[in-house]
């Protein structure tokens, strides 16, 4: 009973039907499945005995298990006997949205100083991986018990098998019969033979459905409090990684709050909440096709969640321990935004055109044409979004290193005994030679992709703007912490630890620039790409240019001795001798001294002419 042939005959078949527009997005599922248990290896793996890391690994476990049986009765036209697998796959979805929803009201203790918080990272370092699941199976599985059994708490399952065009057969995960009579209708005979199983929502389950939501919310908030907290103690090492947990719980949030709204709407289109009796075979009740294209939307949005949430919190907790993996993840986030909306797109877009016209084809052209030849910009623009909510991340210590590197490379090249700086300092930081490495490649690509190889004073003084009055007070150098720290806190005028671009433009200073120019010093400073500035961008940028002012000062002084000494257009050898001995004082290399004489040469040749 229930041959549908094999697995690629079947679809096939389904492929030109709402079953195979249903069945891809349930393949999703398991694919992201799959893919959220190796974010929860890669977490585990960056942290075994780490509390924070096994909570989070925990976490995306729960929701790969959520997103692998969200769909399970859709992948594949299922015998009879599948029955029996899927009606435990339902109990392990609750079960897990019920597991997620004790995990999200906890996410915030991991941010928390207080005792509970304490508690409850003790709790998940020992016995949480194992404990909590166990309570919820029991909870769950207990309250079913209560309710009168899995099948009337969580809800039945229906199972359908059309042979051809007519009556067709029916049963139920429970055993009882289904509440109407199988019709097997001539819309779909280019499918036959096909299995269909849908399920009813228990009392239990309509509960189970929103918690998640609840629970989103309350880590946001949770977080959120927590973010203050960090910012205002300015622990770099926890900034990026605090404000990327939230981002991914408002993710979460709103894409749950867009998986209550199809479900309400679906309440809506039918009048009651979905049942067994709602069925495309049911020849007493009419289906329509926006709900029929609702549907798997649904689950969809949960497994959309589950992802962004995946990737999000994978960066914030592993990016200081696996470098370069923030770069994969932006890679892996904008083809699979791509890959996912564009396959929803096109799903939608040829069951519309299927119902309206009868040729589905028409939405395939319409959707796939323009994917197709806009490739490249489409992810380009993906990619900038990707970056903004994945930016590249550094440790103190790894911002520390990053600014002595930098002033080594100021001239171009590293001296051997300016590497034997930068080993030691990377020796004190606790950066090993592969982590060195990849810094120091990181600061090469970004140097190349500027437009120029001046430092900021050399660039943006020469417009007219004092630079040490955007990053001081006294707009003289040597700065000072506290005159950087005073002048970040000026130009952040909401107090949320961050200079956005209008913020910035908005400084007395640097509003004397074009606003082309304003933009192109925001992204200067703004070493991460992410669209603010943090104060340890802020800091490294306000000491390199200060190195830059002062060096630049000693230039002019040693220029301005020079013209003394050629008043007569002759250099002595006392006068040299001095020259020598300044350039010495200044920390002037030879060459550049000779560079400094003759740029000064050639503008005296250049006035007398």
């Amino acid at each position: 009973m229930a041959d549908v042939g094999s697995p690629l005959s079947y679809y096939w078949r389904a492929s030109g039907s709402f079953l195979g527009y249903w069945g891809l997005l349930a393949i999703f599922s398991i694919i992201a499945a799959v893919f959220l248990l190796f974010l929860s290896y890669l977490i585990l793996k960056a942290g075994p005995k780490k509390a924070k890391n096994r909570f989070m690994a925990l976490m995306l476990f729960t929701e790969a298990l959520r997103c692998s049986t969200a769909m399970l009765f859709w992948v594949y036209a299922w015998p009879e006997s599948f029955l029996s697998v899927l009606k435990p796959a339902r109990i392990v979805y609750y079960t897990m949205s019920f597991q997620l929803f004790v995990l999200y009201i906890l996410a915030g203790a991991f941010y928390s100083e207080k005792k509970w918080a304490k508690k409850v990272k003790h709790f998940f370092r020992f016995h949480g991986l194992y404990v909590l699941p166990l309570i919820s199976f029991t909870l769950i599985i207990g309250l079913s018990h209560l309710l009168g059994g899995t099948s009337v708490a969580i809800g039945d399952i229906g199972w359908i098998y059309c042979e051809g065009v007519g009556v067709g057969q029916g049963t139920t995960a429970s055993g009882n019969p289904l509440p109407f009579e199988v019709s097997c209708p001539e819309k779909y005979a280019s499918v036959y033979p096909l299995t269909y199983s849908n399920v009813a929502l228990g009392p239990l389950t309509q509960v189970l459905l929103f918690i998640p939501l609840i629970g989103a919310i309350i880590a946001t908030i949770a977080v959120g409090k927590s973010q203050k907290r960090i910012n205002s103690e300015g622990n770099a090492n926890l900034i990026g990684e605090v404000r990327a947990v939230r981002l991914g719980f408002i993710g979460k949030t709103t894409l749950q709050i867009t998986t209550s709204l199809i479900l309400f709407t679906i309440i809506l289109i039918l009048g009651e909440s979905p049942n067994l009796s709602t069925n495309p075979f049911n020849a007493d009740q009419y289906v329509p096709a926006i709900l029929i294209a609702l549907a798997p939307l649904m689950p969809t949005a949960v497994v959309l969640a589950a992802l962004f949430e995946g990737i999000i919190f994978t960066y914030a907790v592993v990016k200081n321990d696996m470098f370069g993996i923030d770069e994969q993840l932006r890679k892996t986030f904008s083809t699979a935004i791509f890959a996912g909306v564009g396959a929803i797109l096109f799903l939608v877009s040829t069951e519309l055109m299927e119902t309206i016209f009868d040729q589905g084809w028409i939405g395939g052209v319409i959707i796939g044409l323009p994917l197709i030849l806009l490739r490249k910009p489409i992810i380009n623009t993906i990619g900038i979004i990707s970056s903004k909510l994945l930016p590249e991340s550094h440790t103190k210590e790894e911002l520390g290193y990053l600014e002595m590197y930098s002033l080594a490379k100021k001239d171009g090249k590293i001296t051997v005994n300016e590497r034997s700086m930068l080993n030691l300092q990377a020796k004190a930081y606790g950066i090993n030679e592969e982590k060195k490495i990849y810094l120091e490649e990181w600061y090469d690509k970004l140097e190349e992709g500027r437009e120029t190889p001046e430092g900021l004073a050399e660039k943006y003084g020469s417009s007219g703007i004092n630079m040490m009055s955007v990053f001081g007070t006294t707009g003289q150098a040597p700065i000072d912490e506290r005159e950087i720290k005073e002048a970040f806190e000026s130009m952040d005028k909401n107090s949320d630890e961050v200079i956005s671009p209008e913020e910035f433009s908005q400084s007395s200073e640097v509003a004397k620039l074009p606003p082309e120019s304003q933009s192109e010093f925001f992204k200067e400073i703004d070493l991460n790409q992410d669209g603010f500035i943090q104060y340890d961008e802020f800091k490294i940028q306000a000491q390199m240019t200060e190195s830059e002012v002062l060096r630049m000062d000693k230039e002019k002084a040693y220029s301005e001795a020079y013209g003394i000494a050629m008043e007569d257009r002759f250099v002595t050898d006392d006068e040299r001798k001095m020259l020598k001995f300044q350039a010495k004082t200044f920390g002037i290399s030879e060459e550049r001294a000779a560079e400094l004489e003759q740029i000064y040469n050639s503008q005296l040749e250049d006035s007398e002419e």
